[in-house]
């Protein structure tokens, strides 16, 4: 193999590499099954990404925790809020304490890593209430009495849920958590379609804008846009979420593996249709004082990133990953990497104002078995409330792990480069160089996917080292195969004459092209084409050629899908053997297999025949099994695996009288022994082929044994007829007459019960002699 050979092969394989890759790369899960082979192509692309994403924390791990935005604060439900305050969830009261002692520190934003969608029952209100409303009931008029009354209403005590409402009225900076949900969970969510409706509308973004100030794309349907699609989401009791809300969806996106890489930026809902923000981008919004646009790239036909657009002047651009509806997130680090604050602490005031002013506050619960733990690169369990943080903090800091279009470009250069590299240097170096060079090549890229990855840039890993590794592995051993030009060459000259297992045997043990053979059980299978010879005078040499390979390379495929071996073609007859050169046990099997399927090929045929104004022709093939005679046959100049013996001819007899019986299949009663556990047959009787004294017993192939009623009809059937065979067998015409015509009714114009009757009506004429015993002799090939 020249060095130009090895350079194209190592083009081929980057390119295909590339192009796996780029798929891969390139359409969102949800759209991958109507790309490629459904199911297959989505767990390909799967596999994929799940090693991608496993190399991504290890970068995340060996660059290690960075710290966050200095405005950014943690204040979370621990074990000491809940030694201080009792068990998770707590009184309303206390968060709407904690959110004012909050809001009176002056801080910039609050996001609620939490939802309140129930109301709490307060007994003791009720109870007062009650109380109420039984004294004015009474209606007295006496003046103490009514000033008691009213004294009464005033001490009434406050609601957990208007002391909440309260606090969220007198801090705007707040944004609540909302969950959005598919339509296929929409029946999980108590809360009424109407009500999250009217609470959600406000918060929705329902226009696209462009990447370049005051630019818009009114014209845009949502519903065709490349975008992360939810039903609806669940929403905070309405008196939370008043008219100075704001709301951002909950929802992460986690990987194949369960770990939390991605974020979708908005959730662009059906009811209400538009873009729901999520929870870090509203709070990111609160703390620059910012209106949220969802920016669209026309090209791309998706949406690119987010801008906030500062009241103040100037904006903040968050980009969104290229090929997918999500914001790729660059992780700070474990839990320990954000400072972190108790909210019993807030709640009782045991905070320096400073600690908080100007902040961006994120409320979030980290008691262990919360039901909001999450798998990230720095840990099996972490609460979901410092994912929030690390999005939150990537967007106040703008320091974004992105991977731009053009990666791709550099990612398929490298693969392309790296193969040619490797094409050259492979055939012409010893192995240690060899190997040396796939090393190097394999650190370079590392090294700079490494550096790329701590300056927030994302370059594929997995591909690229696979590429590597693939066109490293075929192109070192391609190099060894010329030593196997000879094997190739034979392979390429006899593989239209011999069966694929025939020719590896051939070319792992030279010795067998010697002649010779050895003695074998095996099954031998013959097929004809009926009234082929006046089908030759009706048409052209051509035609006649072209029909014949029409016919002959489907069946020659059936043979070869069922083990068998090939063994000749003798005009339009077919022969093939089953149990050499490899032992099959189940030859008998594999044989009426194939004739079943030579049955069904035939009947395809011959739709495409008659769409074609062919002639439509029939076949009929015989099946024996039993010992011969199986090797290289020949001369030394010429020879042929092939079989001999008695149990060939037998087979070849077998398959001329399918025009006595009017049958296409016939097997022998040996191959039926061997078959009848699998295969359906129904016993014709016995016969003397010619050349043979000692009838053989001979079956008709029907099909395969099931335990279906279409099945059970046919058995039943089938034992009525060989009844009938064998009481005319026995001279008993009137049973064996009355058993044929019962079997016409099941299957009309059955062609061996119509010869059995026509040969008993011909009895009643003349009887048959003393010496016949029911077996017919065939006086023909």
């Amino acid at each position: 193999m020249s060095r130009y050979r090895f350079a194209v092969l190592g083009a081929a394989l980057a390119l295909g590499m590339s192009g796996l890759h780029g798929w891969s790369d390139s359409a969102p899960a949800d759209r991958i099954d109507q790309r490629l082979n459904e199911k297959f192509g989505a767990r390909l692309r799967e596999a994929i990404q799940l090693l991608e994403g496993r190399a991504t924390d290890l970068q995340f791990r060996i660059r290690g925790p960075k710290q966050p935005h200095p405005d950014i604060l943690v204040a979370v439900v621990d074990e000491k809020s809940v030694q201080k305050y009792g068990i998770w969830p707590w009184p309303r009261t206390l968060i709407a304490k904690a959110i004012t002692r909050l809001h009176h520190a002056e801080v910039k934003s609050v996001g609620l890593d939490m939802i309140f969608t129930d109301q709490v029952r307060n007994e003791t209100l009720i109870a007062h209430r009650e109380v109420a409303k039984r004294l004015e009931e009474l209606s007295v008029r006496e003046p103490r009495f009514v000033k008691f009354l009213i004294q009464w209403n005033r001490q009434a005590p406050s609601s957990p849920d208007q002391a909440l409402t309260d606090a969220l009225r007198n801090a705007p900076e707040v944004v609540q958590g909302v969950v959005a949900y598919t339509s296929q969970d929409a029946s999980s969510f108590s809360r009424l379609a109407a009500e999250e409706e009217r609470t959600l509308l406000p918060q929705i973004l329902t226009q696209l804008s462009g990447r370049m100030p005051f630019t818009f794309f009114p014209e845009v349907d949502l519903q065709k846009v490349l975008s992360w699609k939810m039903y609806s989401a669940q929403t905070p009791l309405e008196q939370f979420a008043g008219i100075n809300a704001r709301l951002g969806h909950l929802n992460t996106s986690p990987d194949a593996d369960g770990t939390i890489r991605r974020m979708p930026l908005f959730a662009q809902l059906e009811r209400p249709k538009g873009l729901l923000p999520s929870l870090a981008l509203q709070i990111a919004a609160t703390y620059f004082d910012a209106e949220i646009e969802a920016v669209y790239d026309p090209e791309l036909h998706k949406i690119s990133g987010a801008r906030l657009r500062r009241n103040r002047g100037g904006e903040v651009w968050v980009p969104m990953e290229t090929s997918e509806p999500y914001i790729l997130i660059n992780h700070l680090g474990p839990q320990a990497a954000f400072p972190t604050i108790s909210l019993s602490d807030v709640i009782d005031g045991n905070f320096s104002p400073e600690q908080f002013r100007g902040k961006a506050v994120l409320i979030g619960v980290t008691l262990v078995g919360n039901f909001d733990q999450r798998v990230t690169p720095f840990a099996k369990i972490e609460p979901g409330v410092f994912i929030q943080a690390s999005l939150l903090s990537n967007i106040l800091s703008a320091d974004y792990l992105q991977r731009p279009i053009t990666f791709r470009l550099l990612e398929w250069f490298f693969m392309l480069m790296s193969a040619i590299i490797l094409a050259y240097v492979v055939p012409r170096s010893h192995f240690a160089f060899k190997l040396l060079a796939m090393c190097l090549i394999g650190i370079f890229y590392l090294v700079l996917d490494q550096v790329l990855f701590i300056h927030g840039y994302k370059l594929a890993t997995v591909m690229p080292m696979m590429n590597l590794f693939v066109c490293s592995f075929v192109l070192l051993f391609a190099s060894y195969l010329t030593v196997d030009r000879e094997k190739l060459h034979l392979r390429s000259a006899f593989q239209h004459y011999l069966n694929q297992s025939v020719m590896d045997q051939m070319l792992r043990d030279p010795e067998r092209l010697k002649l010779g053979g050895e003695k074998k059980e095996m099954t031998v299978l013959f097929s004809d084409i009926r009234g082929f010879t006046s089908l030759s005078e009706k048409m052209t040499p051509e035609a006649l050629v072209k029909f014949i390979n029409g016919y002959l390379t489907p069946m020659t495929q059936i043979v070869f899908e069922q083990g068998g071996t090939l063994d000749k073609y003798i005009g339009d007859a077919l022969m093939a053997f089953w149990g050499a050169p490899i032992d099959q046990p189940d030859h008998a099997v594999r044989a009426c297999h194939a004739a079943l399927r030579f049955n069904e090929k035939l009947s395809e045929l011959k739709a495409v025949w008659k769409s074609e104004h062919l002639p439509e022709v029939d076949i009929g093939v015989g099946i024996n099994s039993g010992s011969m005679i199986v090797g290289n046959m020949g001369s030394h100049l010429r020879f042929d695996y092939t079989v001999m013996g008695d149990a060939v001819n037998l087979a070849s007899r077998l398959e001329g009288l399918n025009k006595e019986y009017g049958t296409r299949l016939l097997i022998s009663e040996s191959t039926y022994r061997l078959a009848q556990t699998t295969m359906l047959a129904r016993r014709l009787g016995a016969v003397r082929v010619k050349g043979k004294k000692e009838p053989v017993g001979l079956y008709e192939l029907r099909g395969i044994r099931s335990d279906s009623k279409a099945d059970s009809v046919e058995l039943q059937t089938i034992e009525l007829f060989e009844r009938a065979v064998s009481a005319y067998a026995s001279r008993q015409f009137v049973e064996a007459e009355a058993g044929f015509s019962q079997v016409l009714q099941v299957w009309p114009a059955d062609p061996p019960a119509q010869r059995y009757l026509l040969q008993i009506l011909g009895f009643k004429d003349h009887p048959p002699s003393a010496e016949w015993d029911g077996i017919y002799t065939a006086t023909s090939k």
